[in-house]
């Protein structure tokens, strides 16, 4: 019988590693699938792209489409004109698209427009916010799949209550499948990566912030400064910067990078290096959805500085907290970081995300569909 061909799309660092693991299930499992990757080049940076592809041993893309940075209708427009080149030359049979990025909905509009069946990884996920891009991108791709595939219980009750009963395949987290995938080496390079910033196990604040509504106003920008500055008067502070926050900080005459004893400034890290990290932070403060996740998951307070979350399942027992004004850091930051009980506490917690076994459903679920068509 021959073989069915599957195109799956991916371009920013939370894709390739809710992808990952997928990948590695269609590979190993699924012969009958002629899989083809693409990378639209919507995260370039060798430190947000080229990394993840080694540390996940994810294989090279079939197709690059370098579509850069621009505007979103400028970005879009442009991974949907190299795609459709892409479609037209392996002419898949079931188009699978990961996250809620440009690069997911672009993805998910072409194949659409194309007749061509897609399939949504971390459909469902709401968080009422439509000023945030990601929000409108997950629920356009939702209503342009066939199959969704809802990673945890509120998910599927988000996709039914918008008519897409039919489209549910409830199979849990692909990100819980990363993160098991890669504890081993996590913990076999943690103590080196500690070293590396001079930090001591529990003894800081991880720091993780790129979107637009923390970093593009820049008076927000000079106000989040100021709190890790307050945070650093008492814990250390390991501020991850996100390409975009750098180019933000430039524009306030900011250094990006600072080793100070107290306060550092570096670089985003690998996903190994970054879990290593968050693993023995006593706290962390980001705007990533992603990494509120893995917060949970890994039993580390966090702090989001954002007015909503499409992972409502993290504010359980204060697991996270969101929190608005910048002013209000320290002392929120200071209270979870110091609260001796509150690791344990969360460990207590139900996992709601899944076994780690949601690569192995979706891409048992991918081969009947493909098949089928």
């Amino acid at each position: 019988m021959t073989g069915h061909n599957l195109m799956l799309v991916v371009g920013a660092r939370p894709q390739f590693i809710k992808s990952a693991p997928v990948i590695e299930e269609l590979l190993r499992r699924h012969k009958r699938i002629n899989l083809s990757i693409v990378h639209s080049g919507q995260h370039y940076d060798p430190d947000m792209s080229t990394i993840f592809f080694h540390e996940l041993r994810m294989p090279k893309p079939s197709f690059n489409l370098h579509a850069g940075s621009g505007s979103h209708a400028a970005q879009t427009a442009a991974i949907m004109k190299g795609l459709e080149r892409s479609i037209s030359t392996t002419k898949p049979d079931l188009v699978v698209v990961p996250g809620d990025t440009n690069t997911t909905l672009a993805a998910a509009l072409t194949a659409a427009k194309l007749q061509i069946p897609v399939a949504h990884i971390e459909a469902g996920l709401r968080s009422g916010d439509f000023t945030m891009p990601e929000e409108i991108n997950r629920v356009l791709t939702d209503h342009c799949s066939i199959l969704n595939f809802a990673p945890t219980r509120t998910a599927v009750r988000n996709l039914r209550a918008e008519g897409l009963s039919g489209s549910i395949r409830f199979t849990g987290d692909t990100m819980v499948d990363a993160l098991k995938a890669v504890t081993p080496e996590v913990k076999a390079r943690e103590r080196s990566i500690l070293a590396q910033f001079g930090a001591q196990a529990f003894a800081y604040v991880l720091v993780t912030l790129h979107r637009p509504s923390n970093v593009d106003d820049l008076h927000r920008l000079k106000e989040i400064q100021h709190a890790l500055r307050k945070v650093a008067m008492r814990l250390k502070v390991i501020f991850l910067v996100h390409p975009r926050t750098r180019s933000r900080l430039a524009k306030l005459g900011r250094p990006a990078t600072s080793m100070k004893e107290s306060l550092i400034l570096t670089q985003p890290q690998g996903y190994i290096e970054t879990l290593a990290l968050l693993k023995n932070a006593r706290c962390l403060l980001t705007d990533s959805g992603g990494m509120q996740k893995e917060a949970f998951l890994l039993h580390v307070p966090c702090v989001t500085l954002r007015n909503t979350t499409e992972w409502p399942e993290t504010l359980v027992g204060n697991a996270n907290r969101l929190i608005t004004n910048p002013k209000n850091i320290p002392s929120l930051v200071f209270r979870v970081a110091l609260n001796e009980n509150l690791r344990d506490r969360i460990g207590k917690l139900k996992n709601p995300f899944g076994d780690g076994h949601a690569s192995a459903r979706i891409a048992k679920l991918i081969e009947d569909t493909t098949v089928m068509h």
